[in-house]
């Protein structure tokens, strides 16, 4: 009985509406706690050290996701009869392991305990990225050194680049724009866009010939643009010490 009457007054305090001089007087005495016990003066890390920390806890799934995404494309490389218009859809498998990574927050139901964090939710975003794109880079330009050591062809080597700067990007500001309004179905939008490509490169062949350079380089300053406006926006995201996007 005893245990059923307090949990009826336990049930009641809770219904009730808050006294505002008790709100003012609990307030005041958490005031008074911190001005006695005051937090010790810790110096803040800055980036680059964050960017550090980040990468000793996060380097196992970069270069794990990224060496997955470099082995399958050697392969799928290995088995089209053309592989520099197949190019652009392997391409966006290193985009999508890097969404990996960006998500590793929201798989591991850790989203809200990150935006808590001294370094603010955005700021985790920026470094995953930066990390995640680093590494795709060198392992990019491994792939493109293999594509050009196979064919001979040393000419090709700034059609692949832009072949591989354009599906890259363009995937990653899809992915990045997903994360920043829901956080939901950025992987999806990832196989779509690589699907996108795959689908070019069979339909519209004459895309990837050199009477089409011109689109190619308007694509990659527009994409390049627009990659360098979002990172811009994440880092003053994270300067402000808010969360990029939403907790779902």
């Amino acid at each position: 009985m005893k245990k059923k009457k307090l949990e009826k007054e336990l049930k009641d305090l809770l219904r009730a509406a808050p006294v505002p001089e008790r709100m003012e007087e609990t307030a005041g005495l958490c005031r008074g706690i911190v001005r006695e016990y005051p937090p010790a003066g810790e110096e803040r890390a800055g980036f680059f050290a964050y960017l550090s920390e980040v990468f000793r806890h996060e380097r196992g799934a970069i270069l794990g996701l990224q060496s997955m995404a470099l082995a399958v494309s050697c392969m799928g490389m290995g088995a089209v009869s053309r592989p520099s218009s197949a190019f652009p859809t392997f391409v966006t498998l290193f985009s999508l392991s890097a969404a990996a990574v960006l998500l590793r927050g929201q798989s591991c139901r850790m989203s809200e305990m990150e935006a808590a964090t001294r370094a603010s939710g955005a700021q985790i975003v920026l470094a995953r990225l930066l990390l995640s794109g680093a590494a795709s880079l060198v392992f990019l330009t491994g792939l493109l050194c293999l594509r050009v050591w196979l064919s001979g062809n040393g000419g090709e080597i700034g059609w692949l680049i832009l072949y591989t700067l354009v599906p890259y990007l363009s995937c990653m500001l899809l992915m990045l724009r997903r994360i920043r309004l829901c956080r939901r179905g950025v992987l999806g939008t990832g196989f779509l866009c690589s699907a996108f490509w795959c689908l070019s490169a069979v339909g519209f062949p004459g895309l990837y010939e050199i009477s089409a350079g011109g689109v190619w380089v308007s694509a990659t300053l527009v994409f390049g643009g627009f990659f360098a406006r979002e990172i811009c926006y994440i880092w003053e995201m994270g300067k402000e010490g808010k969360m990029y996007g939403v907790i779902d």
